[in-house]
């Protein structure tokens, strides 16, 4: 697995690149067409500041879906509506590697592309043959059907759709009925290629931010995994204590 000093370069590297690409950290999930068996891969493009139990849910989970056979965690250098806070860049792929190794492993990726449309091509230009998911929360769904975020909406969508299924999950913004809702009224001209994926009220409460405000208690099994709130208390990120604690 590389060092932070190696997971810096890379990102630098990427972030200054005149196109959009895509960088695999970790090296033992192995995203190439010609692997026995491997079918969609499940996408799930987060900030990751920091990865909490209900990234990790999502992950697992949407490996049952239909199709699917792996999954992987897409962080971008570059966001459309935010900057870096938090944890740097690096440190959000230091905590994703730390909680890879915990089974079922998801593919740790990173991309330089903000908008889920380019992710999508940086991909397929990535990992030529293989088919993409794309894993997204109410808020993501709503921007990517927000006019703003394209010079021409219809086409660009047609162009992604083409090539990738949408996997939308339920969040504490929005239920299931809510997430159908949407679909049908924003987005019935590719309705057939986005699947709406129900999880349970715990991880669908969770975010980045109450994570964040947590920290300070690292509180294992709550919102963190052992992994990423050892990391977070070792490295005091968010303001955490040295000693993780555990409400498992």
């Amino acid at each position: 697995m590389p060092v932070p000093d190696q997971i810096a370069t890379t990102l630098r590297a990427l972030d200054s690149a005149e196109h959009f690409g895509v960088v695999q950290f970790d090296d033992d999930v192995e995203l190439v067409a010609s692997s026995a068996a491997l079918g969609r891969v499940a996408v799930l493009p987060s900030a990751y500041n920091p990865p909490t139990l209900a990234h990790r849910h999502l992950l697992d989970s949407v490996r049952r879906g239909p199709g699917v056979s792996t999954s992987a965690a897409l962080l971008s250098t570059r966001n459309v509506d935010k900057g870096v806070f938090g944890a740097s860049l690096v440190e959000r792929v230091d905590m994703l590697l730390a909680e890879h190794f915990t089974p079922p492993k998801f593919a740790v990726l990173a991309t330089n592309a903000a908008r889920l449309a380019d992710q999508g091509s940086a991909l397929r230009e990535r990992f030529p043959g293989l088919s993409f998911d794309f894993v997204v929360g109410y808020d993501t769904l709503i921007r990517l059907f927000d006019a703003r975020y394209y010079t021409d909406m219809a086409a660009e969508l047609a162009a992604f759709f083409a090539h990738h299924r949408v996997i939308a999950a339920n969040r504490a913004e929005a239920t299931v009925v809510e997430l159908e809702a949407f679909v049908a009224r924003e987005a019935a001209a590719f309705a057939h290629r986005i699947v709406v994926h129900e999880i349970p009220p715990g991880p669908a409460s969770l975010s980045s931010t109450r994570a964040r405000e947590s920290a300070a208690e690292a509180l294992v099994g709550e919102v963190l995994s052992p992994a990423v709130a050892g990391y977070i208390a070792k490295h005091e990120l968010y303001g955490a204590f040295q000693n993780p604690k555990s409400n498992i």
